[in-house]
């Protein structure tokens, strides 16, 4: 199954599965997927299952989506390894759930430093 999983953000580490259905994406308590980032609009995104694939379209995000930090306008297809930001918070895209990774990959892939998750 499909999923996006925060790899930068004070989320780091949650994993949302997307199903077939629209999903609405914002930092209101209601939303489908929620993201707890300020720079987050209430009601930011939806994401919908179309001919097959997973489509990101803008809502109203103030702050915009990007894609592989690119600017999207309306909205995107999305492809596994993509890259969506969310105002500082950073989900990459994976079209199995088998794809997930581990934590480590993820937070150097999102550009912080691994030693952050070792507790000493």
């Amino acid at each position: 199954m499909a999923s996006l999983n925060i790899v930068k953000g004070s989320q780091t580490g949650t994993h949302f599965e997307l199903a077939k259905r629209p999903l609405s994406v914002g930092r209101e308590a209601g939303r489908d997927i929620q993201i707890t980032d300020s720079k987050v609009s209430r009601r930011h995104a939806v994401i919908k299952y179309e001919d097959g694939r997973h489509v990101i379209e803008v809502a109203n995000a103030r702050n915009g989506v990007k894609i592989n930090g690119t600017r999207i306008e309306e909205r995107a297809a999305l492809s596994e390894g993509d890259l969506v930001t969310l105002g500082d918070t950073v989900l990459r895209y994976t079209e199995s759930g088998a794809a997930v990774g581990n934590a480590v990959n993820e937070i150097k892939a999102a550009g912080r430093d691994s030693q952050t998750l070792i507790q000493e």
